[in-house]
């Protein structure tokens, strides 16, 4: 990450129980901006998650009535605005970003709150399922500004609802309802105000109940089918089936329905 002005404090949290993280995007001061800042902060959180052995899905949210907000200003003046050299600079960060949201071994959960504008309406909706509030609401605002969505926008949104519909929803600017979301395939799950987080918390444990190994090479295959051929699909699949029947959570999965026991998972 190249050097910037730190404003906060701190701008994201991570907090862990059992095999649960919730790192959590806490600016509402600002918003919750996509700022130098966040991106170094929550590259950090996605790493340490990545790496922790405990862990086994990870919820991401934002506090205040924007859960994840726009681009900073700072970066639009500094950078976007500034020379197509110094706009490559800082988009190159938050593309390593999304990667590591994209490829690390846990399922992400992105919990929509609140607000969910431009750069970071597209971070949630890169995350692995999403739950949603009644009152959370989607909005690639960017044509508004005579820009093209940003944070891997197109990318997620159009294996989400298709080309026809990322296009008009990008093309029109308008906000997206949680419930209009969820039924265009932008939200998995739409619960109560004041008990979304306890539903994507639910939604955690269940995943995280479930062998490791599984549930890695679903994330894993599913996100990267669009470099896939026909033929290298089945090959890719056939790969991992494997790798999954030679793993030890296999073998317990046999054993302990043979002692008529849960079984107990060590995600190899």
């Amino acid at each position: 990450m190249y050097p910037y002005e730190k404003k906060y404090d701190h701008v994201v949290t991570t907090e862990k129980d059992g095999h649960v993280a919730t790192i959590t995007m806490d600016c509402p001061e600002n918003l919750n901006r996509f700022s130098e800042q966040v991106i170094d902060e929550l590259g950090a959180a996605l790493d340490d998650v990545h790496w922790d052995e405990e862990i086994r899905v990870a919820i991401l949210r934002g506090t205040g009535p924007v859960s994840f907000g726009p681009g900073d200003l700072d970066i639009i003046k500094t950078k976007l605005a500034k020379n197509l050299t110094a706009g490559r600079e800082v988009m190159f960060e938050i593309s390593a970003l999304l990667k590591k949201l994209y490829t690390i071994p846990v399922p992400v959960i992105g919990l929509a709150e609140g607000g969910c504008l431009g750069g970071g309406c597209n971070l949630v909706l890169s995350t692995d399922i999403v739950v949603a509030s009644e009152q959370a609401y989607f909005h690639e605002l960017f044509v508004d500004y005579a820009l093209t969505p940003d944070t891997g926008g197109l990318w997620a949104l159009q294996r989400l609802v298709g080309p026809m519909r990322a296009k008009a929803i990008c093309m029109l600017g308008e906000p997206v309802g949680a419930r209009a979301a969820a039924d265009l395939g932008m939200v998995y799950q739409v619960a109560p105000a004041d008990g979304a987080y306890a539903a994507a918390r639910e939604l955690a444990d269940k995943i995280a109940a479930k062998s490791p190994v599984g549930i890695n090479h679903v994330k894993q295959i599913s996100n990267r089918l669009h470099d896939y051929t026909m033929d290298t699909y089945f090959q890719v699949e056939g790969d991992y089936l494997t790798l999954g029947a030679l793993s030890a959570d296999f073998r317990e999965t046999n054993i302990a329905a043979a002692e008529k026991r849960p079984p107990i998972y060590r995600g190899f």
